[in-house]
């Protein structure tokens, strides 16, 4: 069937814009930005576009405009969604352009129409319309609806008593179907209201003036996209609680936390006056086999779900006589008892006890339910378990070292599985796990929402190394760079996080393909979800392979520095002077003493100016950690080899420059003169704080209207460290929620932040789970807590030593008090505000300690969640 799609869109345009149109079919791009449909421009007012497309079934067009002047992009906030009826010749769409920071789009997220706003859905018949009316209300109750009156018989005349009623769509619309007359002499006005059903009675109507047709030439069905309904909308606002899945506790659970633990937790949360569970990532991490894999940041699958979380005894139980299930309540009772999570002994036993229960009862997997889950993640779930095949034969995750199958070919897999019968089994039992874990999670979910409560997941920036993503599409990361952080105040060293960055280039090459299969995915089980270190889609900090600490990295991508630049400035730029390593005799006695000698026997060489360099063997700080040294020994070395002024990049016959991070700390940077001294520091400032902005911004406003438009989830962006000015504005602009953190204030030369004057696009926290507990802060610093206590909770009375529950439940309810539209809690803190404060020091309830590069994640909350009794927020 051959139809006709007409789009008309309303937007106020000046010389040098131009409007694109981006949708999920061919003549529209398929969702890739560069091949978008550029539209022609009618008037001042409108621009306009005509597309022929061949269907032969029902199917859903998703589209969106998109505003480009320049190198600059803008997207409009949402995706317009419409189910078309292949017997339907023409479709005439008439839009307005919708700003994506309204907080409007915020609410038409995933929390909110899954959630806490959910309407009956029913799709309006409009065979016999003329016109399709499409209007949005957010954070409409239940027991209302939208209604439409117009100044034609249609449209009830104006009357109140008989307003035509909307029904709410399986997009998200309210929508009505009239067939209005085919000429009029006046002009077709009209306005939306609403109405309550239950009552059956009007309420009122929208604010601003009537609403008019377009009076464009007819035919077909004309759709009206008229975005919000016009209402004076009440700053909706929400809490939450904030654990990781491994840190909850039951007498059910088998000395982890389980995904079957979420329904209790929204229980409690919902008795508490919460809306919402946030947690950790819960995807796979096994790599080692070891504690270390607790990282729940370092997947081997963006996809696949972790086995620790599984509840072995819903998914089945083996007969009393096998050894696995003789210890079962007896471990599970020693475990359960653990104060920690016992990482390895867990997971051992768990993945032994389900491949007993596959070789007793695999086949009954074959059901139509299954095959179905199958077909929809084949994509991801066969390449997952091949290569957690693979890892266990050859007893590493680290792909390139395997002999065989170390480049991934997805036909050479797919035979492998096929003509070996210890592959094949493997696999399924792998595909066995992840089916009773989407099982396990799609039930607490379901359970979750029973009580009102949206779930909010956590994507880290980074994929692991050596994990299935980085081994079917290597060219979509640099895999000769590592991620990480800048030094803060988590860490002097700056942090690695050992993940490749991103070859955004390719990624954006298919309009983020990768992204938007990860968030469709995550999309199955949660409603929200924070993006960890968002800085990461503005720039990252890029650290070379051969460095260990963050401190050796450069903003990627940023503007560098050029040797022509340096000499223009007046600094006397010598490369050997400038990225080499600055050792002299001073700071080897200072830092080595009596052993300084030894030293440069061992790792040193002289230079003809009576300086140090480095000898081969350990002339990078990846070298000398290959040495495994004394810590004290290898901190030293580190310390010397990171005491240069310029990281020095070269791309091919390309060398250029960016400033070390805190040169001005280093002793290469005080054997200048005081001139070079002030050159450097302005060249320094300039890089860091200006002149990336625009192009740090470029950036951002490139990807992540892809990652909003992939998902309808409210999204969350972790905006913490050295946040560059151009964010806040890029993110108020996006409508994604930014992070605000009263002990990590972004503007300088402030101890705390205002969180009184945190913008309602944001989400408020105490603490993450990088951070101490409230009460663990409270003792770290006295000077602050004392400061904290008298400035912002404005005691007169000295600050207590310790932070009481009276004290945690006073910071608590001030962040209640603040106007952004969420704030979450770490459960440690609730249950402290609840009267609950175990009788061990602080630290033991930390989760994570960033400084610590080998942290064991293994922190539990005392007791089963329903032992405890949340107080009412």
């Amino acid at each position: 069937m051959h139809q006709k799609l007409r789009f008309y869109l309303r937007y106020h345009t000046h010389y040098g814009q131009e409007i694109y149109l981006l949708g999920n079919i061919p003549a529209l791009g398929n969702d890739v930005p560069h091949q978008a449909l550029r539209l022609q421009w009618e008037n001042d007012d409108w621009w306009s576009a005509t597309i022929h497309i061949t269907t032969d079934a029902p199917f859903v067009l998703q589209y969106q405009y998109i505003l480009r002047e320049l190198e600059e992009v803008t997207y409009e906030g949402g995706i317009r969604e419409i189910s078309l009826d292949p017997a339907q010749e023409t479709y005439q769409f008439t839009d307005t352009w919708s700003y994506a920071g309204q907080p409007q789009h915020a609410w038409q997220t995933a929390p909110f129409t899954r959630v806490f706003f959910r309407h009956p859905v029913q799709q309006p018949d409009s065979r016999h319309a003329t016109h399709l009316f499409r209007v949005q209300a957010p954070l409409l109750p239940a027991g209302k609806t939208v209604c439409l009156l117009g100044n034609v018989p249609q449209l009830g005349n104006w009357n109140i008593e008989t307003p035509l009623l909307l029904q709410y769509d399986a997009q998200g619309w309210f929508t009505a179907a009239p067939k209005l007359p085919a000429a009029t002499t006046a002009p077709v006005r009209y306005k939306y209201g609403i109405y309550d059903l239950d009552n059956h009675t009007f309420e009122c109507y929208e604010n601003g003036p009537d609403r008019e047709l377009p009076s464009f030439a007819t035919g077909g069905l004309t759709v009206l996209h008229d975005d919000f309904v016009r209402r004076d909308y009440p700053h909706w606002k929400g809490a939450g609680v904030s654990v990781p899945v491994f840190s909850l506790r039951s007498n059910e659970g088998f000395g982890t936390g389980e995904f079957a633990d979420l329904a209790p937790l929204a229980q409690w949360a919902r008795q508490g006056g919460l809306q919402l569970i946030q947690l950790l990532p819960v995807n796979d991490t096994i790599s080692t086999w070891t504690w270390r894999d607790s990282y729940p940041y370092a997947a081997i699958s963006s996809f696949a779900l972790h086995p620790l979380y599984i509840r072995l005894q819903d998914v089945g139980q083996l007969p009393d006589s096998h050894p696995l299930q003789r210890q079962f309540h007896s471990l599970r009772q020693w475990l359960n008892e653990k104060e920690d999570v016992d990482y390895e002994t867990v997971l051992s036993y768990k993945l032994a006890y389900l491949k007993a229960l596959y070789e007793a009862e695999g086949e009954k997997l074959q059901t139509r339910a299954y095959w179905q889950w199958f077909a929809a993640n084949e994509h991801w779930l066969l390449p997952y378990a091949v290569f957690c095949y693979l890892r266990d034969k050859y007893h590493t995750s680290d792909y390139s070292r395997w002999p065989e199958y170390n480049q991934y070919d997805y036909t050479a897999i797919n035979q492998l599985v096929i003509a070996d019968r210890a592959a094949a089994d493997t696999a399924h039992f792998y595909f066995f796990i992840q089916y009773h874990l989407h099982l396990q999670l799609q039930s607490a979910v379901e359970a979750v929402h029973q009580e009102g409560i949206a779930l909010k997941g956590d994507i880290p920036i980074g994929i692991s190394r050596y994990s299935a993503d980085a081994w079917m599409d290597p060219g979509l990361y640099h895999l000769d760079a590592q991620a990480g952080a800048p030094p803060d105040s988590f860490t002097a060293e700056g942090q690695n996080w050992g993940f490749p960055t991103y070859n955004w280039k390719k990624m954006m090459a298919d309009g983020c393909d990768w992204w938007q299969q990860r968030l469709r995915h995550m999309s199955v089980y949660f409603d929200a979800f924070r993006i960890d270190h968002i800085l990461g889609f503005f720039r990252i900090w890029q650290i070379p392979e051969d460095a260990v600490q963050g401190l050796l990295g450069y903003f990627h991508p940023a503007i560098p520095v050029s040797r022509e630049e340096l000499l223009q400035k007046g600094i006397p730029f010598e490369e050997e002077r400038f990225c080499k390593p600055w050792v002299t005799d001073v700071m080897l006695d200072e830092i080595f003493g009596s052993y300084a000698g030894i030293i440069k026997d061992r790792y040193l060489y002289t230079l003809p100016n009576g300086h140090y360099a480095f000898q081969a063997h350990c002339d990078t700080q990846r070298k000398i950690r290959a040495l495994q040294l004394p810590e004290a020994v290898e901190s030293a070395l580190f310390r010397l080899i990171a005491d240069v002024l310029l990281i020095k990049v070269t791309k091919g016959e390309r060398v250029m420059y960016h400033p070390r991070y805190d040169l001005a700390s280093t002793a290469s940077f005080a054997a200048l003169d005081t001139v070079a001294q002030q050159r450097l520091q302005a060249l320094y400032h300039h890089y860091f704080y200006v002149r990336q902005e625009s192009c740090w911004r470029k950036e951002a406003m490139h990807k992540l209207p892809l990652i909003r438009r992939a998902t309808r989830m409210l999204i969350c962006g972790e905006d913490l460290g050295m946040v560059p000015h151009c964010v806040p504005g890029v993110m108020q602009a996006q409508g994604i929620l930014g992070l605000e953190v009263q002990r990590m204030p972004k503007h300088s030369g402030h101890d705390f932040a205002a969180i009184f004057e945190a913008p309602y696009l944001s989400v408020l926290t105490p603490a993450t789970h990088d951070m101490s507990t409230l009460r663990g802060w409270w003792e770290e610093n006295a000077g602050i807590s004392r400061k904290y206590y008298q400035q912002v909770l404005k005691h007169p009375t000295p600050a207590p030593q310790h932070a009481n529950t009276i004290l945690i439940k006073e910071i608590i309810d001030q962040h209640l008090q603040a106007n952004a539209m969420w704030r979450i809690f770490q459960i440690q803190d609730l249950l402290a505000a609840s009267g609950y404060i175990p009788d061990q020091h602080p630290d033991k309830e930390r989760i994570n300690i960033p400084a610590v590069t080998q942290h064991y994640w293994r922190y539990r909350i005392n007791k089963p969640i329903t032992d405890y009794e949340l107080r009412k927020f």
